[in-house]
C-alpha cells in the first residue's frame, strides 16, 4: 500500500462453463449484490484461461448428454487451474458421471436436481472461500476479458440502437412537425 490508500482487491473469479447458458441466467441475477467476476465459456481453452487468473476460482461445468467432454475440460481444469471450486452438474444424475467428476477433481458433484436456488447459496459460500484463499495466497493474474463477448460486439451492438433509437425519434419529431403544420394550415383563412 502506498500513498496511504488501501488497494483494492480483484473480485473472485466465477465460470459458467455450459453449452445452454441456463445457469448464466439462472444464478447472475441470483447473485448480483455480490461482487465478483463473470465469465461464461463454451470451450477449454476459454475455460483455461478464465480460471487460471485467480488463486481459487469457482467454476460450475455442466455435463451434456454426451458427458465425456465435460469430464474432458474438468480434468484439464484441475491439472491446470489453482485451487479450482468444481461444481459438477449432471441433469441426467448419471451415478458413473457424478464418480468420474469426483475422482477427475469436482470439489463436488451433483445431480440435474439441484435447484438455483441451492447453486446460488453454494456458489455465494464458496465466493467466500475464493476471497480467502486469493488473501492467503496474495497473488492474481489480470483478468481475461470476457471470452463470451468482445468489446467491438457490444460496442457496435450499442452505438447501432443508439443510432436506431435516433432515427426513429428524429422521424416521430418530423411527423409531428409536420401535423403541427397541416393543423395550423387548416386553421388559417384563405
Amino acid at each position: 500500500m502506498s500513498g496511504g490508500g488501501a488497494t483494492r482487491k480483484p473480485p473472485p473469479v466465477v465460470v459458467l462453463h455450459e453449452r445452454s447458458g441456463i445457469w448464466a441466467r439462472q444464478l447472475r441475477p441470483r447473485l448480483g449484490d455480490v461482487r465478483a467476476r463473470w465469465f461464461e465459456t463454451r470451450s477449454a481453452a476459454d475455460l483455461l484461461a478464465a480460471a487460471s487468473a485467480c488463486t481459487s476460482p469457482v467454476v460450475l461445468i455442466e455435463a451434456a448428454s454426451d458427458p465425456a467432454p465435460a469430464l474432458r475440460d474438468l480434468a484439464l481444469l484441475a491439472a491446470s487451474a489453482s485451487s479450482p471450486l468444481v461444481l459438477f452438474v449432471d441433469p441426467k444424475g448419471r451415478p458413473e458421471v457424478l464418480g468420474a467428476a469426483r475422482e477427475l477433481g469436482a470439489t463436488l458433484a451433483a445431480s440435474g436436481r439441484v435447484t438455483p436456488p441451492e447453486v446460488a447459496s453454494l456458489v455465494a459460500r464458496w465466493l467466500g472461500l475464493a476471497r480467502r484463499a486469493a488473501a492467503r495466497e496474495g497473488w492474481t493474474r489480470p483478468i481475461p476479458a470476457d471470452p463470451v463477448r468482445e468489446p467491438a460486439e457490444w460496442v457496435e451492438e450499442i452505438v447501432a440502437e443508439a443510432a436506431a433509437g435516433a432515427e426513429s425519434w428524429s422521424s416521430e419529431a418530423d411527423s409531428s412537425t409536420i401535423i403541427r403544420r397541416s393543423d395550423r394550415d387548416r386553421d388559417a383563412p384563405p
